[in-house]
Order: C-alpha cells, then sequence, then structure tokens
C-alpha cells in the first residue's frame, strides 16, 4: 500500500515529463523487489538468537542490494532512465519503504511482547 501510495504521487508531480512513467515503473519495480525479498527472509524462522540477527542482517543487506546495484547500473548503462529522474525515485521509493517496514516492525513486535505474558527483564 505505501508503495502503490508513493508511485501515485510520483505519477502526478512528474506528469508531462519525457520517460517519468518509465522511471517511476523501473524504481518502484525495483525497490518493490527488495523490500519484498528482504521482508520474506526476515519472517523465516529461527531455531537461535545466531540465526535471528544473521536473518535480520540478510533481510536488511537484500532490502538494500538491489536499489544500490540499480543505482550502479544508472550510472554506466542507463542515460535514458537515469536522465528522466530513476535514481532520485530509487532513494524515494527505497526510504519510504524502509519507514513503512521500520513502523511495521516496531507495531509487530509490541504485539508479540503482549502474547508472550508481558515484560519481562533481561
Amino acid at each position: 500500500a505505501a508503495q502503490g501510495v508513493a508511485v501515485a504521487i510520483a505519477l502526478a508531480v512528474g506528469n508531462g515529463r519525457p520517460r517519468w512513467a518509465e522511471a517511476v515503473a523501473f524504481a518502484a519495480g525495483i525497490c518493490l523487489m527488495g523490500a519484498l525479498g528482504g521482508w520474506l527472509i526476515a519472517r523465516k524462522p529461527a531455531k537461535n538468537p545466531a540465526l535471528a540477527v544473521a536473518g535480520g542482517l540478510a533481510a536488511a543487506g537484500f532490502r538494500l542490494f538491489l536499489p544500490l546495484a540499480a543505482l550502479v547500473w544508472l550510472q554506466g548503462g542507463g542515460a535514458g532512465l537515469r536522465a528522466a529522474g530513476a535514481g532520485g525515485l530509487i532513494v524515494g521509493f527505497y526510504l519510504a519503504l524502509l519507514a513503512t517496514d521500520i513502523f511495521l516492525h516496531i507495531m509487530g513486535s509490541g504485539r508479540d511482547r503482549r502474547r508472550s505474558g508481558g515484560t519481562r527483564e533481561n
């Protein structure tokens, strides 16, 4: 839903710019694939704390890798999309999805704590 809102805003703001819709679609697709992949990796249950940390790092790495790889590609070979503003769109979409992910993790962690019988000290 957050990505849909971000895409709608981007399309409304850049209406009439050459290749803008193509740049929006490219950036949204890259960021959405990274966010969904990271979300799926983070949802894998861990059998011990070390695997839980590794899973969180893998999710963050995957979420960041695709947008960074797309930015590298834009610098090397995607001159048309780069000129249309795809680089800035990638950054904006990535940050919007990252903020949404952080918010959902904060909301989800409170729910899990309540189910486990309240708050416990270390």
